[in-house]
């Protein structure tokens, strides 16, 4: 029986995170991942962007599968948002699982519950009457996984984040190349492999590891302080690793790393840690320094926030300090977003006088496919058609481009650079179609969070904060009385951010007059106050754009009182 497939993008195309894709065969929905990308410069005051999730709402009785390929919020993040809308199975395995779970703990969630159906990360399921199957990947999150799901024109697999590796010491970060092997039998019809390094030469493995770049700093007799992204938790391992040979204990540097290093503990069941290897608070003093390793973890610029507030002593438990007998390791590679915050963090760090190891992304590769990882999938898998996702566009070119190069029958014709919302339709017997995201009528522009809840913010918002971090901002208020016709207190006018204080004064009294007139003229004809603003802004910022050249954000306050 023939079936139509559609598939697409709801977010991850064009941006670092944020991954959302949906695979529609016939009436059915497989949604593979939902996480969160984190922004940049140009959209202050928001701490992380979701998918938009209006198209899963509207045909959420359609919605078959939520495929979580890994515990990381860039693949998993955005799913707390918008779960209690448009509810369905969640395959993932254990280790994904726990570390949703303790993300809706931390975000004091609790009472949201997913239906969650464990899977191995190597496992062959049932999902709705059709074969989907997984195969392990090495990969920084534990036990991740790729998916293929079967479909009458054949399979369509989507990689997740994988490198090529098969060392066998970590059985939770293995490439399970028998089980893709075995994929790779079956004619697939798409394959979708991320983008995110694909500009990089080489196989990821083995500069993946740091532990021939840390562990000899382990044998020194000195106290040492790590600091590393949670989200990797293959380099949480190999700090544990180390700490249990050289026979040293962990101190965990405050209540957030705490909580985080019991989940992945749970969420990889590493039995080869336990109590004993972990100070409490109570015994930091009575331990000798040069036993401990002090490790602090964290995600995105908050943690290089918590390394400068360690570094200049403004830290909560003043017990903790860094000394110059110290070791300091920072194992965590910033993103480009927040590579400044980084960089000052570390100068405060080096300032300190202790010995700073500073690991950068020229001394250990990000675990993501490189050019060898991505051929080595590509000619395993030989697929029909080939869809290159997750990264920046110049990450997905390079991708396409190599796929083209490996003369495996892809060319322009078959090989898919696309935006979010872009549709591809599968039909037998039939050249794919490509629709674009306005013909499909998905929406797929970002949904911006503030704060730790689920507030969604508009584009008039961030453009208004653009503004004032650029220009500045002027408020002026007053109060009037309707029934007088007149202000009955103020106008206050305050201005930041675009003058000096030595030239505030004749604009302050100029923009108050503005804003006297237009009061004054609305309330002796009667006029809408509201309207009124608009008025007053207009003549405000035409005024300062002539006075100075500045555009800043201007904000008119009327309280009335009858």
């Amino acid at each position: 029986m023939s079936e139509k497939i559609k598939v697409f993008a709801l977010g991850g195309l064009d941006e670092d995170g944020r991954d959302c894709y949906i695979i529609e065969i016939d009436e059915d929905i497989f949604v593979i991942n939902a996480g969160i990308s984190l922004p940049d410069k140009t959209i202050p005051g928001v701490d992380c962007l979701l998918p938009n999730f209006d198209y899963l709402i509207k045909n959420k009785d359609r919605i078959r599968a939520y495929i979580m390929t890994h515990g990381h919020d860039e693949s998993m993040g955005a799913i707390r948002h918008f779960y209690k809308y448009a509810p369905a199975p969640v395959y993932c395995s254990h280790t994904t699982m726990t570390i949703m779970e303790g993300q809706l703990a931390i975000y004091d969630q609790q009472k949201l519950k997913y239906d969650f159906r464990i899977i191995k990360p190597s496992d062959d399921v049932n999902i709705a009457g059709r074969r989907v199957r997984f195969f392990q990947t090495c990969h920084n999150a534990a036990n991740s996984s790729g998916v293929a799901i079967s479909t009458s024109q054949g399979n369509i697999i989507f990689t997740g984040d994988y490198i090529i590796s098969f060392a066998t010491e970590e059985t939770n970060y293995k490439f399970d190349l028998a089980a893709a092997s075995e994929l790779a039998k079956e004619p697939t019809l798409l394959l979708m492999a991320e983008s995110k390094n694909a500009d990089k030469n080489g196989y990821c493995s083995p500069k993946h590891r740091i532990n021939d770049l840390v562990e000899k700093y382990f044998k020194l007799n000195k106290r040492i302080f790590i600091t590393s992204y949670w989200q990797n938790m293959y380099r949480i391992r190999e700090i544990i690793r180390l700490v249990k040979k050289y026979h040293k204990k962990i101190y965990c540097y405050d209540n957030y790393t705490q909580i985080i290093m019991k989940q992945i503990i749970a969420a990889t069941k590493t039995g080869s840690l336990d109590d004993s290897d972990f100070i409490g608070k109570e015994d930091l003093l009575r331990t000798r320094k040069n036993d401990l390793v002090v490790l602090l973890v964290g995600e995105n610029d908050d943690l290089f926030r918590e390394i400068a507030s360690l570094a200049k002593g403004t830290n909560a438990d003043k017990r903790i300090a860094l000394e110059k007998d110290d070791i300091f390791m920072d194992v965590a590679i910033p993103r480009p977003s927040f590579e400044t915050i980084a960089t000052r963090s570390m100068d405060l760090v080096y300032r300190s006088g202790c010995e700073v190891v500073w690991l950068k992304e020229k001394d250990v590769n990000a675990m993501h496919a490189k050019e060898d990882d991505i051929r080595f999938i590509l000619n395993l898998f030989k697929p029909k058609y080939y869809f290159p996702v997750r990264g920046h566009y110049t990450k997905i070119m390079e991708n396409a481009k190599l796929a083209v190069s490996l003369g495996i029958g892809l060319n322009h014709m078959n090989v898919f650079v696309l935006d979010n919302g872009m549709q591809i339709i599968f039909e037998e017997n039939k050249r794919p179609i490509l629709l674009p995201a306005e013909v499909t009528g998905v929406d797929i522009s970002p949904i911006l969070v503030d704060g730790k809840g689920i507030t969604k913010l508009n584009t008039d918002l961030i453009e208004a904060r653009q503004k004032m971090g650029v220009d500045g901002v002027v408020v002026i208020a007053s109060t009037v009385s309707l029934s007088q016709k007149r202000i009955i207190a103020g106008p206050d006018c305050q201005m930041r951010g675009f003058v000096f204080v030595k030239e505030a004064e004749p604009l302050l009294k100029s923009i108050t007059q503005i804003y006297n007139e237009e009061i004054v003229s609305a309330l002796n004809k009667g006029q809408d106050l509201e309207l009124t603003k608009n008025t007053i802004k207009d003549r405000a910022r035409w005024f300062i754009r002539r006075e100075n050249g500045r555009e800043p954000l201007i904000e008119p306050i009327i309280l009335i009182e009858d």
